[in-house]
Formats: C-alpha cells, sequence, structure tokens
C-alpha cells in the first residue's frame, strides 16, 4: 500500500506542485527560507487535516475493501481537497499564506499576486474562496464516502466534478476573451524552463487536467446516479 501512494500520478504531482518554489531557488535559497516556507502554519494545518481525515476515515468505522482504481480516485479527492483547494489555491492564492508560495503562484497569473478585494483579482479569489470553504470540505467528505461505502459518494462526487469543470472555465474563461492581461502566454513557442513551468504545466496542463479528469468522473457518477433513480422509481412501481 505504501509503495502504491509513492508512485501514484496524481501524489507525485501535489508533491512537486508544493516543492516546486523551494526547488527552483534552490541556488539562492537560505536554509531559515527553507525551514519558514516548510514549517509555515498554513503547511503543517494542512498536513494535520491531511492526517486526521486518513485516521478518522480508517480508524473510526467500517471501511469497504476498494479496488485499486477506487483506491487512486479516494486518494484523488483526498489531495485535492486538502492540496489543491485549501492550501494552494484557498489559503496560499487568496490570502497569500507562506511568502514563498504565494510569490511563486503570482508568476503564473497576476491575479494571484492582487489582495483581496482588488478588482482584478476578483474572479480567481471568489473561484478560490469556492474552493477553500466548499469543494476542498467536499472532497474530504468524498475521500470518507470512497471507504465507508456511503450511498452519499455519487452525489458528492458528480457536485464535486461539475464545480471542478465551472471553475476551470471561468478561471480560464476571463483571460481567454480578454486576451489573457494576467499570463505570461508563451506567443513565441520558445518552450524556455520559464514558461515549461508557468505556462505549459501551471496554466494548460492544469486546465487540461481539471477540464478531463472532473467531466470523465462526474458522467461516470452521473450514470451512477440515473441507473439508481431508475432501480428505485422500478421498486416503486412494483410495490403499487
Amino acid at each position: 500500500m505504501f509503495l502504491e501512494v509513492l508512485i501514484d500520478p496524481f501524489v507525485i504531482f501535489c508533491v512537486a506542485c508544493i516543492a516546486t518554489p523551494v526547488v527552483i531557488q534552490l541556488e539562492t535559497i537560505t536554509q531559515p527560507e527553507v525551514i519558514e516556507f516548510f514549517a509555515h502554519p498554513a503547511m503543517i494545518g494542512c498536513a494535520a487535516l491531511l492526517l486526521i481525515t486518513v485516521a478518522e476515515t480508517k480508524l473510526f468505522g467500517k471501511c469497504v475493501k476498494l479496488s485499486f482504481g477506487q483506491r487512486l480516485l479516494a486518494r484523488w479527492y483526498l489531495l485535492n481537497g486538502v492540496v489543491i483547494h485549501i492550501l494552494m489555491d484557498g489559503l496560499v492564492g487568496v490570502f497569500k499564506a507562506n511568502r514563498l508560495f504565494a510569490e511563486n503562484y503570482a508568476k503564473l497569473d497576476r491575479r494571484y499576486g492582487d489582495a483581496l478585494g482588488v478588482f482584478n483579482g476578483s474572479t480567481v479569489h471568489i473561484v478560490s474562496l469556492m474552493e477553500l470553504v466548499v469543494k476542498g470540505p467536499i472532497c474530504l467528505l468524498l475521500y470518507r464516502a470512497y471507504h465507508r461505502g456511503s450511498a452519499t459518494r455519487d452525489v458528492l462526487e458528480f457536485f464535486t466534478c461539475v464545480t471542478q469543470v465551472y471553475g476551470t472555465v471561468v478561471y480560464l474563461g476571463q483571460e481567454a476573451i480578454s486576451g489573457a492581461p494576467n499570463l505570461d502566454v508563451d506567443y513565441n513557442l520558445s518552450f524556455t524552463f520559464h514558461y515549461l513551468l508557468y505556462f505549459w504545466f501551471a496554466v494548460i496542463f492544469g486546465c487540461l487536467l481539471y477540464l478531463v479528469v472532473p467531466t470523465i468522473l462526474g458522467w461516470r457518477a452521473y450514470k451512477r446516479l440515473v441507473a439508481s433513480s431508475a432501480v428505485t422509481q422500478s421498486m416503486k412501481l412494483k410495490k403499487n
């Protein structure tokens, strides 16, 4: 199981996202700055939240046996909830928690550099606040629902996927219709390290990831909900 977690692509993705602000400044960053980065209350708090969620799910209730694919999906939602929605987009993106992290975020999208309340950053701030207070907690409930075999799983999954796709469309849509004034776009296709990291990976790959994966998972959840509703309706008709 431990090896399974280590080679999980999304685990690697999240670790890379967290480590990037430090790694790209290895030549200039000081030891106190590294300690400040990893010991920031936002980092410690989110690490604690992740551990508490896993412990509460697995130790204080009966869990069902999941397939390999289901375990991957459960971790996808767990890490989305804690790392992506709460830590990165919520605490760092909106409230600038963790100075080095926030500075790095502003490099990929200048709207993240704006303080809360500044009109230019209002769209991403609203999207990110929704991630912090709605999508993040629901993803944690969804992780729990997977492991407990809860009947609420499909509803939570469909809602989560719809909001993820919607948030991505709003985030990218504002830039797309206004000429991308806040994104550092690689118009010349130079593919330098800067553009590969902050545009092709962070913006293009990141947005594609949150359009494609939630669309597929949401569609599957929708079909299960429809099938379940049909069975329930059939049983009601038989009783009548």
